[in-house]
């Protein structure tokens, strides 16, 4: 009996010490939870300590905070170390491509600009077509302004392509005997000379042999090209310049060469841009080609269809359909 009362009389006690304690325990979850219901960031140890927290609350903080902020070396080192860009280049074109193509090759292209017959991006202007001489009156036709008796532009052409391929192969002999080795820009201003004035490029001294001594001053690239290119107008047999009609002065020669030269580098900047567009074009998957036509104007999307799709007989319906 005196167990039973001695129990009846504390358990009171123990429940009153459940309900404090489930109230504690309740109160400081609610400490815990406003401010985050406040704010979406957690306080920084250094924030609780301006607020009055002493060091054990640091410590829980520590433990609980959470950030999902790059720290601030790894944003650094992410920003200064950007990933690649990758760049399309030009491709390479070798010496013995430098004719494929005929009509469209690069020779033709940059050549003919410097002539005033192609365009920098390779179209055919009305000169092309034929024109008179300025020099000696004579009919032009072709991207050479050929004057040896061709029947069509197309004829003018492939004529002075064999001829200037000869003097290519001749030129680069020239070069492998003084120990050069030509850039593509070197290479085309030779040919463009020779086209322009066999002599000049060929001869003895020639353009091969001035282009190395312009490398032997010091110069390079466009303006070893130049001086090379303008030197190999003066016989130093005769002791004059021979170009009568650029003016025979330094200034008129170096004034022309100047102009054929960067109407060849702006042919050839095309014509690799160009190949870079193709390059893209081709390793395009199928579906990303199709996508494209698609998006087409439906001028062009017309086009397409009439030159790209089968052109055999038409079905009876279809025409049947086209009468009406």
């Amino acid at each position: 009996m005196v167990l039973l009362i001695l129990m009846a009389w504390m358990l009171p006690a123990h429940a009153q010490g459940s309900i404090n304690l489930d109230f504690t325990v309740a109160q400081t979850e609610q400490s815990h939870s406003e401010p985050a219901a406040a704010t979406p960031t957690i306080a920084s140890p250094s924030e609780a300590n301006k607020d009055g927290a002493n060091k054990d609350d640091d410590r829980k903080q520590d433990t609980i905070a959470l950030s999902f902020a790059v720290p601030e070396k790894q944003a650094t080192t992410i920003a200064s170390n950007p990933a690649p860009v990758v760049k399309a280049t030009a491709p390479t074109v070798a010496a013995s491509d430098l004719f494929v193509g005929g009509s469209n090759s690069l020779v033709a292209r940059t050549v003919g600009h410097a002539e005033g017959t192609r365009t920098a991006d390779g179209s055919k202007t009305r000169a092309y077509y034929g024109h008179s001489d300025p020099g000696n009156g004579v009919w032009n036709l072709g991207s050479f302004s050929y004057q040896h008796a061709a029947q069509s532009p197309e004829e003018a052409d492939e004529k002075q392509l064999r001829r200037l391929q000869t003097q290519a192969d001749t030129l680069r002999q020239r070069a492998a005997s003084h120990r050069l080795t030509l850039s593509l820009e070197e290479e085309l201003n030779a040919i463009d000379l020779a086209n322009q004035a066999p002599l000049a490029a060929l001869d003895t001294p020639g353009y091969i042999e001035w282009l190395k001594q312009a490398r032997d001053r010091g110069l390079s690239g466009s303006e070893a090209v130049l001086w090379a290119r303008t030197q190999s107008y003066w016989n130093p047999r005769r002791n004059r310049w021979e170009a009568p009609g650029l003016g025979n002065t330094e200034d008129g020669i170096s004034h022309d060469q100047n102009r054929r030269l960067t109407a060849i580098a702006r042919a050839l900047d095309h014509y690799q841009q160009q190949q870079i567009a193709q390059q893209q074009e081709h390793d395009q998957p199928q579906n990303d080609r199709q996508a494209k036509i698609a998006n087409k104007p439906p001028q062009e999307q017309v086009a397409d269809r009439i030159i790209f799709q089968d052109l055999s007989s038409p079905k009876a319906e279809a025409v049947a359909q086209a009468s009406h």
